[in-house]
């Protein structure tokens, strides 16, 4: 394992996450400079853009502390390079580890770091977590005026169908992500129990005594949480 592990934190890896993250972030500047070039010719104030900056970089921590804990995670079994690649451009903590997880079974492995994940099986993850996510992207950006004319085609015959349709596509997706550890029980169906019941109860805190800032931390802390229950429950 420590052979995968030294490709998957080598500085070759790094370097191409330090690329990949450079690029985002100059298209983020090109997209910032051009957002407050059109606010001053449409009349916005410099002080009214610098605080909508200001509000949206504050408001912007608390949902990144899911992604940061994600790649906690995901680091110990595949490196950290990677992951931060990953998450910092596309996808997210449940599905890298599914599609690492279908790359190893494919070659034999039982799981992610397991006995004979060796630095094939690990190059064989970081495909299948690539080629895995790609499809999405390549629909939007080929076929997006049409699904866009599709669904409002939908919506116009009848705004029920496009509800309908789009909860079917949310459930089967949730239905992918917790069927394993449904099906296994265990620790993992105890880890998604535990972090449901968080949840639930950081709601009911919530709409109970109206504490809603508490709302931005809602899923950070039903995640530490179920983590930490977690490891007790493998230590049991």
């Amino acid at each position: 394992m420590e052979d995968y592990l030294s490709i998957a934190n080598s500085s070759f890896i790094y370097v191409l996450g330090i690329i990949i993250v450079v690029f985002v972030m100059i298209q983020s500047f090109i997209f910032l400079r051009r957002a407050w070039k059109e606010g001053l010719k449409i009349g916005l104030s410099k002080e009214t853009m610098i605080n909508a900056i200001k509000s949206s970089a504050i408001f912007s921590i608390v949902p990144s502390l899911p992604i940061i804990i994600s790649l906690t995670a995901m680091a110990p079994v595949l490196g950290l390079p990677f992951p931060w690649i990953r998450l910092s451009v596309v996808g997210s903590a449940p599905y890298e580890l599914l599609s690492a997880n279908v790359g190893a079974q494919s070659m034999g492995i039982k799981g992610l770091g397991g006995a004979g994940y060796t630095a094939e099986v690990f190059a064989n993850s970081m495909w299948v977590m690539s080629f895995g996510i790609i499809w999405g992207l390549l629909l939007v950006i080929l076929f997006l005026k049409k699904l866009q004319s599709k669904m409002d085609n939908i919506k116009k015959k009848d705004s029920r169908w496009l509800e309908i349709l789009i909860s079917s596509l949310y459930f089967g997706m949730l239905s992918v992500f917790i069927g394993q550890p449904v099906v296994e029980g265990g620790v993992p169906l105890a880890t998604i129990l535990s972090g449901a019941a968080i949840m639930t109860f950081l709601t009911y805190i919530i709409k109970r005594f109206e504490i809603k800032w508490l709302n931005n931390f809602a899923l950070a802390i039903s995640m530490v949480g179920a983590m930490a229950l977690a490891i007790l429950y493998s230590n049991i």
